[in-house]
């Protein structure tokens, strides 16, 4: 415990918030379908700070964790938006980052370029909710790419069946149909579900199928999943495939991956100073106001270079 009373006092309240949310996280744990519920053990809480989420940083290193994220307009250097997130990965940031920005601004993004992360079926429903274009790769980046490049195919893939939306089947390639046998609601980010489908092929076309090797190694038949939101997700996949959405996509690493390196390099922040989301939230808003008023004090003086460029001019002339 710390030395002065005031520090311990603040020291018993976080570790006492850190019950609270170890018991809620264990409540929820246990609502969850059996097959989805994490072991007990493995659902802990950082007593230091009970807000921040428990994962390995960059370097490996287990520890407390917030997620930052920038939005920066592709055309300028100035960071437009900033929010912190208390967990470990993007699901579900999207729109509230868009939220933010609008305040900060008073602007509403209508095309945005997102890492994979930021492109699940619920992010793809919510932008098309609100007339927004997002490009993105869909659950997948340079590095799934080339483990599927290099690794044999170990099944038909799932683009290769037909969907039949009138009578909501499936077709294999070998035209038999997929029928619906199941229904599931899973969990997703800030407390939102999304339903999940099961189709399946009867065993006795598969068993007598030539593709059946190919295809799937259960005895009862290959099954396909569908998610509610697949139209969504099939139409922004044929979209990413698009050269237009390609060129466009290619900005994203020219812009914003710099204004990470940047306050890494340039502004130390490679790890927080304080404890807590608001703290830390803090501490991102002076590294991007610091940020800001640079790229303003540097487009001021490279005008009054070019007016003092053109007054030199126009005299000499």
């Amino acid at each position: 415990m710390a030395r002065h009373p005031a520090t311990r006092q603040r020291q018993r309240y976080r570790f006492r918030e850190a019950q609270r949310k170890l018991l809620k996280e264990h409540a929820r744990n246990a609502r969850r379908p059996r097959d989805q519920r994490q072991d007990a053990e493995k659902i802990v809480i950082s007593t230091s700070d009970f807000q921040a989420a428990l994962g390995r940083d960059k370097e490996k290193v287990f520890r407390p964790l917030y997620n930052l994220q920038v939005v920066q307009d592709i055309e300028s250097p100035l960071v437009l938006g900033y929010e912190v997130f208390a967990q470990a990965t993007d699901a579900g940031t999207l729109m509230p980052l868009r939220q933010r920005a609008h305040d900060l601004t008073g602007i509403w993004l209508k095309e945005i370029l997102a890492d994979a992360g930021y492109a699940s079926a619920l992010d793809l429903f919510d932008c098309a909710q609100a007339d927004v274009q997002l490009y993105a790769p869909y659950q997948e980046n340079d590095r799934t790419e080339q483990r599927r490049a290099q690794r044999p195919q170990r099944q038909i893939p799932k683009s290769e069946f037909v969907w039949q939306a009138q009578e909501q089947v499936y077709v294999c390639p070998q035209g038999h149909r997929l029928t619906r046998i199941s229904q599931e609601t899973r969990e997703r980010a800030e407390g939102r579900t999304v339903e999940v489908r099961t189709y399946r092929c009867p065993k006795e076309h598969c068993h007598q199928c030539p593709l059946a090797r190919r295809c799937t190694s259960s005895a009862k038949g290959r099954t396909i999943k569908r998610n509610e939101h697949e139209d969504l997700i099939v139409a922004h996949q044929a979209k990413m495939q698009t050269p237009e959405a390609k060129a466009i996509y290619r900005k994203r690493g020219q812009t914003v991956e710099l204004r990470f390196a940047d306050a890494k390099a340039h502004r130390g922040l490679r790890r927080f100073s304080g404890r807590g989301l608001e703290r830390v939230r803090i501490e991102v808003g002076l590294c991007v106001l610091a940020h800001n008023l640079l790229v303003v004090r540097a487009a001021g003086q490279r005008k009054a270079a070019d007016g003092q460029n053109g007054t030199s001019c126009q005299d000499a002339a």
